[in-house]
């Protein structure tokens, strides 16, 4: 399994069969300049959406043929499994009640979960619907925008997975100082573990994971990969 790395809570997965899966591509919307760039043009079979928020919604970026999740349950494209998960977004009491799906993907034994914007108290249904994973994407910037530092180590002590990957943080180049998010590095200075990866590429194998949780730090995709920089 091939995963690219596109910037705030946007994924690529790419299936030793061939499939591949988009999630949370980002727009801008009228008021909230959050993204210097439009999303890029790339190719992926199928798009998941977390949840109805500009920032994780930019369907209209994905390839006109590709399917479009936004909803719970479970789905199965070639050598992919993929499990739609409803719960409800973090934050402040105005988004208790709006829904978020987190996606559980799982191919040749790795799983993966991309929790969109979701909150980590999650009621016994639904960490029994989540189940073990090997590789969490979890939101967490030095703001605090969504989760804090107890909030995101508590998830990852319940879960215990191999690699964490943190998402929604201020990116040069990519974020605009509109939208207030920050980067991770006082969160990564409370981390054990953390492998800065070079690339927005890495290939994960169910037999070369490490023995114990890593966070990795992904570079977003290159310049080459994007559509032309836009204005507030």
């Amino acid at each position: 399994m091939k995963l690219t790395y596109f910037g705030h809570c946007a994924f690529r997965w790419e299936t030793p069969g061939g499939v591949t899966v988009m999630a949370d591509p980002y727009r801008n919307q009228a008021g909230r300049y959050w993204f210097t760039r439009l999303f890029p043009d790339v190719h992926c079979d199928l798009g998941l959406i977390s949840h109805a928020h500009f920032d994780h919604d930019a369907a209209d970026r994905l390839p006109e043929a590709a399917s479009v999740l936004r909803m719970p349950g479970e789905f199965a494209v070639s050598d992919l499994q993929i499990r739609g998960i409803g719960d409800f977004h973090s934050g402040p009491s105005r988004l208790s009640d709006f829904p978020n799906v987190m996606f559980r993907l799982e191919v040749d034994g790795v799983s993966f979960l991309h929790i969109g914007d979701n909150r980590v108290d999650w009621p016994p249904e639904v960490a029994r619907s989540v189940g073990d994973v090997d590789v969490l994407m979890v939101t967490v910037d030095d703001s605090i925008h969504l989760l804090t530092y107890d909030e995101v180590d508590g998830l990852v002590d319940r879960l215990q997975p191999r690699v964490v990957v943190p998402m929604h943080y201020a990116i040069p180049g990519i974020t605009s100082a509109e939208c207030e998010l920050l980067p991770p590095e006082q969160w990564l200075e409370r981390q054990q573990t953390v492998r800065c990866i070079d690339s927005c590429q890495a290939e994960f194998t169910s037999t070369a994971l490490p023995s114990s949780t890593e966070v990795w730090l992904f570079q977003p995709a290159p310049e080459s990969l994007s559509a032309p920089e836009i204005g507030p």
